[in-house]
C-alpha cells in the first residue's frame, strides 16, 4: 500500500513547498497541495471481498477436509464450517484493507468518483481555501488509491480562468505521475498554476494571506 505520509521525502516536501512559496510571489492567490492514501474507507469492497475469500476458504475446507465415505456423508461439523467462513471473511477483509490492488477489484466507478469528490469537496472547506482575502484559492489534490488527480479553485478563479487551464495543471501533474515520480508531478503542476495565476491575480504587494504551504498529507488507516 502507498502511504501518502511516507511515499514523499523530506527533501521532495521542502522542494514542493519552497515552490509554492515562489509561485506565490508572482500572484496573490493561494495554492495548496494535498495528497491522500485514499479518499474514502471502502468498507463496502472489504466486506465483499471477506464474503468471497469466506465462500473460497469454505469450499476448499469441505473438498480437503469434508469429503464423506460410503458410511456417512460430511466430515465437517456445523461449527467448524461457521469457523471456516468467519476466519475467512475477516481474513479477506484485511486483505482487502491493506492491499489496494484486491480493494481495487471491489470498488466501483460510481463509488470512487463520490468518494473522490467528498474528499475534495472536505479538504477545499476545512483548509478555507475558498475564503482567501483576494477570492484566489487553488487546490492540487492527489489521491493514490484512486490514482486521481483532481484540481479545484473558487468561484472567482472560475470566472477568470480560460477553461482550459484546470485541465492542463491536471495533466501536468499525470504526466510525471505516470512516469512514477510524484514530486516532479506536484511542481509540474505548479508551473502551469503560476503562470495561469500570475496573468489573473498578479501580485499586488498586499499581506500575504499566509495559508501554509506545506503539502497536506492525508493516511487514514493505521500506519
Amino acid at each position: 500500500m502507498k502511504n501518502a505520509r511516507t511515499i514523499l521525502s523530506p527533501a521532495e516536501l521542502a522542494s514542493v513547498q519552497a515552490r509554492i512559496a515562489q509561485l506565490e510571489t508572482r500572484t496573490d492567490s493561494e495554492v495548496v497541495c494535498a495528497v491522500a492514501t485514499e479518499s474514502g474507507r471502502y468498507d463496502r469492497a472489504e466486506s465483499l471481498c471477506g464474503l468471497t475469500v469466506a465462500l473460497a476458504a469454505l469450499i476448499s475446507v469441505e473438498k480437503i477436509f469434508g469429503l464423506g465415505t460410503w458410511e456417512r456423508s460430511s466430515s465437517l461439523s456445523l461449527g467448524a464450517q461457521a469457523l471456516t467462513v468467519v476466519l475467512g471473511f475477516v481474513a479477506g477483509s484485511l486483505l482487502a484493507s491493506y492491499w489496494h490492488g484486491l480493494r481495487r477489484l471491489f470498488t466501483g466507478a460510481r463509488e470512487i468518483d463520490a468518494e473522490v469528490q467528498r474528499s475534495v469537496n472536505q479538504v477545499f472547506a476545512q483548509r478555507g481555501i475558498g475564503e482567501t482575502r483576494r477570492r484566489g484559492g487553488v487546490l492540487i489534490y492527489l489521491s493514490l488509491f484512486e490514482r486521481r488527480v483532481e484540481i479545484r479553485c473558487d468561484r472567482t478563479l472560475v470566472d477568470r480562468l480560460p477553461p482550459t487551464v484546470l485541465p492542463a495543471i491536471r495533466d501536468a501533474v499525470l504526466a510525471r505521475m505516470k512516469a512514477g515520480d510524484l514530486a516532479a508531478g506536484l511542481l509540474a503542476g505548479l508551473d502551469v498554476a503560476e503562470t495561469a495565476l500570475a496573468e489573473v491575480i498578479p501580485a499586488t504587494g498586499a499581506p500575504a494571506e499566509q495559508l501554509p504551504n506545506t503539502v497536506v498529507l492525508f493516511h487514514p488507516r493505521p500506519a
